[in-house]
């Protein structure tokens, strides 16, 4: 009994150094990579930013972004991630913007599109196209041969994550839609048209009594599996909210985010 003991507790007493040391190592190790990680992200930021003196991570409507200033405290920069939905799924992209809401900086963080083909999105000479644009620019760029989604999904998908970045982040740099009274607005049909995966998406807004009771999508070339899918949801919800910015059918953000430019565009024109 007793030399069960002895290597119970020698055993116990191993296990204890094992794990003090262990803990000690992952301790050490974690504050060598914080650390090296932060003087990544300094570098870039000076890249990017060549007058940044300091800068901090912000989080607003669900994002998280690192915010640079220079020595006086105003913003010169900004830089986040986002997301757009490719051929072959999600496509996560960082995106660097200045100080006069100019894109300076735009990398492909991840991706599941073909080789060859829609992979070459990382190819240096397909983003810098991007490169200088602000969101009150068109984001139509040389289309990869062969990879029309993928193409039309980062064009889409750079301008409408870089409008929601700097809504969130920008301050005045954000060009904030103009408000929609609806309840002022006379009886009648307006038409509008919005982009989706492509443009012409077209719709005709029915009001009456100060209110939207109507919307018929009458014209859009995107894919028919995902059109029809936020055709068939998107009017049916801005009718019951009364607000022409609504949750997107699941799968369909291009073509609902498309319905609901027509729809805006139709009410402010």
């Amino acid at each position: 009994m007793k030399e069960v003991l002895r290597v119970g507790l020698i055993l116990m007493l191993i296990c204890a150094v094992a794990a003090g040391a262990l803990a000690y190592t992952n301790q050490v190790t974690s504050e060598i990579i914080e650390k090296r990680l932060y003087e990544e992200k300094v570098a870039l930021m000076r890249e990017l930013f060549p007058t940044v003196e300091s800068f901090e991570d912000k989080e607003a409507d669900g994002r998280t972004a690192t915010i640079a200033y220079d020595a006086e405290g105003n913003l010169v920069g900004i830089l986040a991630e986002g997301k757009t939905s490719g051929y072959g799924g999600d496509i996560r992209f960082n995106l660097g913007i200045d100080k006069e809401g100019k894109l300076v900086s735009l990398t492909i963080v991840s991706h599941s599109e073909t080789a060859g083909l829609g992979a070459r999105i990382t190819e240096e000479s397909y983003r810098k196209q991007f490169i200088g644009k602000t969101i009150s620019d068109s984001f139509d760029v040389d289309n990869i041969s062969g990879a029309t989604i993928s193409s039309l999904a980062m064009e889409n998908g750079v301008k409408r994550e870089m409008e929601a970045i700097l809504t969130a982040f920008g301050g005045e740099l954000a060009e904030v839609p103009p408000a929609i009274d609806i309840s002022s607005l006379p009886d009648g049909v307006y038409e509008g048209e919005g982009e989706g995966l492509k443009p012409g998406i077209k719709a005709k807004v029915t009001v009456a009594g100060g209110r939207i009771t109507d919307i018929e999508v009458t014209n859009g070339d995107d894919t028919p599996e995902y059109f029809n899918k936020a055709k068939a949801e998107v009017p049916r919800r801005i009718v019951e909210e009364q607000s022409v910015q609504v949750d997107a059918a699941s799968g369909a953000s291009f073509s609902s985010q498309g319905i609901m430019q027509a729809v805006r565009n139709a009410l402010t024109r």
